[in-house]
């Protein structure tokens, strides 16, 4: 728990902070506040102080009070040396961090956490709770370890006066670079380039996340990212116009209640692996990845076809379609149970040689569509494939992990109890899958046993007949 020395400091940075928010243009509507959610775990969060009404303009940032490459004072030529949007940014916090009570964005910086659950920072025990996730494959620590030695390091060291750098070893600005880009990956937003062309549609402001044009610009924007997020019970949007982002209410919002953001449909573990937390409420974006490796070997031991042919037939898709891995999703998925490409590929896979070598002639690709319960073999295939993938998770726990409140703020038993309800999400995945694939087998099995009953009792009576 929190000392009465380390309240105080957290209030005064928050104080801080509002005032210099002001400093810089920033306009907060008076019916929000910064409060502190500690105890929940959830650092600062904003609420409202009073009834909101639909569209109302929570707080407004100038561009000019967004933190990048362009706004920072390190000079543009050593940024301009990175291609990335998120290197040159994490290059600017290291900097703007380096340079202490220099910096004008001192005040801003000072409330960003310094520590982080995401999965970058997990020890390998911990890790090896997350078992059969695809999630462990994505946090990429030794591929960040190899850009950051590789690209951003050697040009602190080039410029070591400027980054105050001399006294730091190169595993100090190692764990800088980690920390930044993990304040970006959960806190920093892809922004709206600048209205160039006066566009009709800068009137109603424009969403995040365009790709046109290439990479957005990435920035941290002051008060937005104090915002948190729960999926359904989003309540605010960050809209972009051409001289400033807006936060507004997207409905109305009761007096004492959080300001939340919007992550997006992301599954339990990305959320955790992004963001360092789970919610029961993003449960229902979960799911379970399905690799090549696997959809290969499970269709040629059912459909006995050979490793060859099914490369073959792989080589031919991947023109049209991702094949290196497929998502399986929730039942009741807006987007269906199971992807549409992995369904076209099994379709390949299980086509009789004739009828792939004319769709090969023809150049179209199998069909898209979702699963029919008269596709029986396609089926055979799929649930024997949700049966491999289920193996390599590790057995369930002999009793779940029971914890009170408090002791989360235990750093390792939080990891436990994250990456079991990533797991057992994900578990939930497949068996909700599994019940699917055989019910649609067993409808598929009980429909022939009644056309053959159909049929013996159709040739009885034509014998009867004939007799």
């Amino acid at each position: 728990m929190a000392t009465s020395t380390e309240d105080d400091d957290f209030r005064q940075k928050s104080h801080t902070f509002l005032s210099w928010t002001d400093q810089q243009g920033i306009v907060l509507s008076k019916k929000i506040s910064l409060v502190d959610l500690r105890h929940l775990l959830l650092g600062r969060a904003v609420y409202s102080t009073e009834d909101i009404e639909e569209d109302e303009d929570l707080f407004a940032i100038p561009r000019s009070a967004i933190l990048t490459p362009q706004t920072t004072t390190l000079p543009t030529q050593i940024t301009s040396e990175l291609d990335d949007p998120w290197l040159a940014l994490i290059l600017v916090l290291i900097y703007e961090t380096q340079q202490g009570s220099h910096s004008a964005w001192k005040p801003y910086l000072d409330i960003l956490p310094t520590e982080f659950d995401t999965l970058m920072y997990w020890e390998e025990s911990e890790l090896n709770l997350l078992q059969g996730s695809a999630v462990v494959a994505k946090i990429g620590k030794e591929k960040a370890n190899e850009t950051f030695t590789n690209h951003l390091i050697p040009i602190i060291r080039n410029h070591e006066e400027v980054f105050y750098a001399s006294t730091l070893s190169n595993h100090d600005l190692l764990v800088l670079c980690h920390r930044m880009g993990s304040t970006i990956m959960a806190y920093a937003f892809d922004l709206e380039r600048q209205d160039t062309n006066n566009d009709a549609s800068a009137e109603d402001g424009w969403e995040a996340d365009s790709d046109e044009g290439g990479p957005l610009p990435v920035g941290m924007v002051p008060m937005a990212d104090m915002l948190n997020a729960d999926a359904d019970r989003n309540n605010a949007k960050l809209f972009y116009e051409e001289d400033r982002v807006v936060m507004k209410s997207i409905k109305k919002i009761a007096s004492n209640e959080e300001i939340l953001n919007d992550y997006g449909s992301t599954p339990s573990g990305d959320l955790l692996r992004r963001y360092g937390y789970v919610s029961p409420l993003y449960a229902k974006y979960d799911v379970v990845e399905i690799s090549q490796t696997i959809v290969l070997s499970v269709a040629q031991a059912v459909l006995e076809i050979s490793e060859t042919d099914a490369q073959q037939r792989l080589e031919y898709l991947e023109a049209e379609i991702p094949t290196d891995a497929f998502d399986i999703a929730r039942a009741g998925s807006e987007d269906g149970q199971f992807s549409i490409e992995m369904l076209a590929t099994l379709r390949c896979l299980a086509m009789a040689q004739a009828d792939f070598n004319k769709l090969k002639s023809k150049g179209k690709m199998p069909s898209d569509k979702q699963l029919d319960a008269g596709e029986h073999t396609v089926i055979r295939v799929l649930q024997a494939i949700i049966l491999r993938r289920r193996q390599e998770y590790s057995p369930e726990p002999a009793q779940p992990i029971t914890t009170r409140p408090e002791t989360l703020h235990d750093r390792h038993i939080r990891h436990q109890v994250m990456a079991q309800q990533v797991v057992s999400g994900e578990k939930l995945v497949l068996q909700e899958a599994y019940s699917t694939v055989s019910n649609m087998l067993a409808t598929t099995d009980n429909k022939r046993k009644l056309d053959d009953l159909e049929a013996e009792a159709l040739g009885q009576s034509e014998k009867r007949q004939r007799s």
